[in-house]
């Protein structure tokens, strides 16, 4: 069985690598936002970490205006879970499942070999 870690060091992987195509290759081409958000928020459930609003945003590289527009989408889709300004940013137990059998795909078709 796959574990969270070994899940949050899949999703870190994949921003690490969209974070160097963003150095390579103009950002309008490929800004995802909201998907930034969630790998992120994966990440910090991984690691046991809590994410402040404005350190989400930070790291999804939003502006702050963008990014709360973002993070309202995300709770409307039910993503994120409802929340007052200034509150933690949390995934939804939905949201959780899909990024754990995404990350799980992820790590069956990579080379790596996943540690449980």
């Amino acid at each position: 069985m796959i574990g969270d870690q070994a899940r949050g060091e899949a999703a870190q992987c994949i921003l690490d690598v969209r974070s160097l195509r963003k150095a390579m290759f103009p950002s309008e081409l490929f800004d995802e936002f909201a998907w930034n958000m969630m790998l992120h928020l994966f990440v910090g459930l991984a690691n046991n970490e809590f994410m402040t609003e404005r350190a989400l945003i930070e790291k999804a590289g939003a502006s702050e205006n963008a990014g709360r527009r973002w993070i309202e989408h995300l709770v409307k889709d039910g993503q994120v879970a409802e929340r007052h300004d200034d509150d933690d940013v949390i995934l939804t137990t939905d949201a959780i499942t899909q990024l754990r059998i995404f990350l799980d795909e992820v790590l069956n078709r990579s080379d790596t070999p996943v540690r449980e």
